[in-house]
């Protein structure tokens, strides 16, 4: 967030004073809204709780309070100034907001990529270098927007730079706002302007305007598109908007009765802690469940402009002011230092979270002294001749450029010196023995049956085991290290053969005609009916059918299951092409009559049903829907296979470090998988359908309910939900067994 502290300019004049109580005193000569900084405590103290423990569940609000902080400081002071000099400088602002915002920012990307560099995969490394990329270019919250919606990086971990979007989304507004303000204050091409006493009115309606259109917007975007709407500048503006509306009616807000304000700060301060503890990251969002935390922080810094601020004590205290005054480096930092220790250490006890907490406040503390305050009051990127007279000026012993200097010496060498103590802590951490716990192999006990270790599905069970006991991590093909998108099934990253994902073809008609695989002078046919985990199959599937005499043909969709639910997409939105594609695809397969239908869905559709229903009453909707399609399919094929989903494993990008080992990256099967397997066994009718087989396999993929990242030479997940196609092929042994085709 931008942490400006706006000063009060001199004048008796009411507008004036109207425009000072903007930023509002505590005393005469305060340069501080101390409510203001404890508003700026209270919200990255948010964000940092909602990082680190996940709690409280509405934390991620403390961004929406820090927008309507900029919006307001911001204008206030662009006020100010319009008021002082009857025009605005662009030029002074955008020097002020690049000592304000660059050095540090460029800081923290810098040692955050080295950090990166050290502890991470080549892979992982190279998706956060282009998150640093794009946060230094100010457009951090359009590269998440564009990978959130993204179904390739459905599985990506998060990034230490991911927190930068909203700082790109403050910074895309001072690029705006200032230019709108001028105009609506009248101030011309030749800096010639009017007192803003008169534009007000005006200026008001106007930001009124945008508000309301912003906010429209975000409505309609939160529900089409909510992964974009939340990091869309479009659908924040708004937020920074009411804060701007606040500053414009600082005149009114001096009204308020000194016995009114009290109560009105504490109502907001109420508002904020509601909207914390009751949101939940599934609520509609930014519009328009936004508005609880940017009502209720106007409503504190309202009942503050020309008040009395010292009784709001859980803001204005010194903890809360200090706080507030390092806001800027505590947003900064918090992320980078959680997620370098959680790759580093897990966090498990107390002490974990003790160490990130003590770590973020030091290098928060450290920066704010040799950094942010040096440059701020620097002259960097000052005309020569501002230049010239505040070295004048500290020649003659006054001002602050003669104390900056040495401070920015300092803060040099003590950059010098932390970057050096990152790069020697991790070259230790990466040289000592790991310490992670490793996953238990399975114990078996002397009667419990296990498969034959003559039979395919008795190779694989040794292959596991071995796996889940290695101390080392093997070669692997692909190398974990580079695992990309590249490592899914070609026939989906490549072929564009899953319908709706983008490359592929909008016509299932015509998709589907150019992904048939095999000799086309096979006597067989086989079909494969499902979403992405159905086409993660397909590199086994053609292994273990197409020596056989078949030939596949590829109907899928992304993120639209085999069974006939409403579902809606994951990133909430909804998905009207799913059901008209399986329609069109049980039509066709009901003409073609094919020898084999394969259906295979992922474990994931019991959590986006558009019914909303969860646990047992998920099941329960794929249980009946599964009868159904059952039925269809036992009528049209002659025989039907439906493949159980992999069970999840982690990502490789979130446990696969320089220092990991193969137990940091084994999984246990996780309840969704076996939800969606009682659910799909539960719809079976062996006597009305002896054509339908369930196949279940968890038994390829964890053994006693332990599952390794690997078996044999292959990396099992490409994501954490789909397959790679090295070990999607490594299943052919297994999959003819079990499509009795052996």
């Amino acid at each position: 967030m931008s942490i400006t502290h706006a000063r009060v300019p001199a004048g008796r004049a009411a507008q004036r004073k109207a425009n000072s109580a903007a930023v509002g005193t505590d005393r005469p000569g305060s340069s501080k809204r101390y409510d203001i900084q404890g508003l700026r405590a209270l919200a990255v103290l948010l964000v940092i709780a909602d990082h680190l423990l996940g709690y409280p569940t509405g934390g991620f609000i403390g961004v929406d309070v820090f927008f309507v902080i900029s919006g307001f400081v911001i204008t206030a002071s662009l006020l100010r100034e319009h008021d002082r000099n009857g025009r605005i400088s662009f030029a002074d602002f955008y020097r002020r907001r690049a000592r304000r915002i660059l050095p540090l920012a460029s800081l923290v990307i810098v040692l955050t990529l080295a950090g990166s560099w050290a502890v991470f995969s080549t892979a992982r490394f190279a998706g956060i270098a282009q998150d640093g990329l794009w946060a230094f270019l100010s457009a951090a919250n359009w590269r998440m927007a564009i990978t959130g919606t993204d179904y390739m990086q459905a599985g990506g971990a998060v990034s230490p730079l991911q927190h930068f979007w909203s700082l790109a989304v403050e910074e895309q507004f001072y690029i705006v706002w200032p230019w709108l303000i001028a105009l609506m204050l009248g101030w011309g091409a030749y800096g010639l302007g009017r007192s803003s006493s008169g534009a007000r009115r005006p200026l008001g309606l106007a930001l009124l305007a945008v508000v309301a259109a912003s906010f429209a917007f975000a409505m309609w975007e939160s529900s089409a598109a909510p992964t974009v709407a939340y990091f869309s500048t479009f659908s924040r503006a708004w937020e920074l908007g009411c804060g701007g509306l606040l500053a414009v009616l600082a005149p009114v807000l001096l009204r308020i009765p000194d016995r009114i304000r009290p109560a009105l700060a504490y109502l907001g301060l109420a508002g904020i802690a509601v909207g914390a503890f009751a949101l939940t990251p599934e609520v509609t969002f930014p519009g328009p469940w936004a508005a609880v935390p940017v009502l209720a922080t106007m409503a504190v810094i309202a009942a503050g402009t020309g008040g009395e601020q010292r009784l709001l004590a859980p803001l204005t205290n010194r903890v809360s002011r200090y706080l507030g005054d390092i806001s800027y480096s505590l947003y900064l930092w918090h992320l980078p230092v959680i997620i370098l220790l959680e790759a580093l250490r897990p966090p498990t006890a107390v002490v974990d979270y003790a160490v990130a907490l003590a770590l973020t406040l030091a290098f928060s503390a450290w920066s704010y002294r040799f950094i942010e305050e040096p440059v701020r009051h620097s002259q960097w990127l000052e005309p020569k001749a501002v230049k010239a007279a505040g070295a004048a000026k500290a020649r003659r012993g006054a001002g602050a450029p003669h104390r900056a200097a040495p401070r920015l010496a300092y803060g040099a060498l003590a950059t010098l010196a932390l970057v050096a103590a990152v790069v020697v802590t991790f070259t230790l951490v990466k040289a000592a023995p790991a310490t992670q716990t490793a996953v238990a192999p399975p114990v078996v006990s002397p009667g419990a049956s296990s498969p034959a270790a003559s039979t395919p599905a008795g190779k694989l069970n040794q292959e596991l085991t071995l796996a889940l006991s290695a101390a080392q991590w093997p070669e692997l093909t692909p190398a974990i290290d580079t695992l990309g998108k590249e490592a899914k099934a070609p026939e989906w990253v490549e072929d564009g053969c899953l319908a709706d994902e983008r490359g592929a073809l909008e016509d299932p008609a015509e998709n589907a005609a150019r992904c048939i695989y095999g000799d086309e002078a096979a006597t067989k046919t086989a079909v494969v009916l499902g979403d992405s985990v159905g086409i993660s199959w397909i590199p086994g599937i053609r292994a273990a059918l197409e020596p056989r005499g078949y030939k596949i043909q590829v109907f899928t969709m992304q993120q639209c299951p085999a069974a006939g639910v409403d579902v809606i997409k994951s990133a909430k939105s909804a998905h009207p092409k799913c059901a008209p594609f399986r329609t069109w695809a049980l039509q066709q397969i009901a003409a073609m009559k094919p020898d084999m239908v394969i259906a295979a869905s992922s474990a994931g559709t019991l959590a986006r049903l558009s019914s909303g229903a969860t646990g047992g009453a998920a099941a329960d909707e794929w249980t009946e829907a599964s009868k159904k399609l059952y039925t269809e399919l036992s009528a049209s094929a002659k025989q039907v296979f439906v493949l159980d989903p992999p069970p999840r494993g982690q990502k490789f990008a979130d446990c696969a470090t320089k220092i990991s080992t193969p137990a940091d990256c084994a999984s246990k099967v996780q309840q969704l998988s076996l939800d969606m397997t009682a659910a799909g066994r539960a719809a079976l009718d062996p006597a009305g359908q002896p054509n339908v087989h369930f196949v279940e396999t968890v038994g390829w993929f964890c053994v006693a309910g332990n599952c390794p990242a690997f078996a044999g030479t292959s990396p099992m997940h490409a994501d954490g939900a789909h397959l790679t196609a090295a070990y999607s092929r490594s299943l052919e042994p297994v999959l003819s067994e079990a499509l009795a085709v052996g």
